[in-house]
């Protein structure tokens, strides 16, 4: 199973040739694709910034639906104290949303597609798979 973040999913809408190779790779492997309602909510406030709302909210509605949906639960609010205590305490802090994705993630035991290695490499325990 692997969790889409933003970056990627706003690459497929985007119709990035790389993202969308990605995609395929993914399917063609049988995985099983999520995202966290985080992502969700980052790309409607994209959609809702751009000049075209409607055709903007429509294309992510369109990908979401086809996405399992992991919930944030009480694991994944441990794990974002955790996360973030650790992580503050190495001066290495990645930004509230990003911990989010991160602790959603491990709450589900799943890696994340990212094009930010950069942050969720800092996660402890956490698998980043780059595209």
């Amino acid at each position: 199973m692997v969790c889409l973040e933003t970056d990627f999913l706003i690459g497929i809408i985007r119709k990035n040739p790389d993202a969308i190779a990605k995609l395929r790779e993914l399917v063609e492997n049988g995985e099983n694709l999520t995202t966290t309602p985080i992502n969700a909510a980052e790309l409607f406030k994209g959609a809702y910034r751009s000049g075209k709302v409607d055709e903007n909210l429509k294309m992510v509605k369109g990908i979401l639906s086809r996405l399992g949906l992991l919930e944030f639960n009480l694991t994944a609010s441990e794990t974002y104290g955790q996360i973030t205590v650790e992580l503050e305490s190495k001066g290495e802090q990645i930004g509230v949303m990003d911990a989010l994705i991160a602790s959603i993630a491990l709450a589900h035991n799943e890696k994340v597609l990212t094009r930010n290695h950069k942050h969720f490499s800092r996660v402890r325990g956490l698998e980043v798979e780059t595209w």
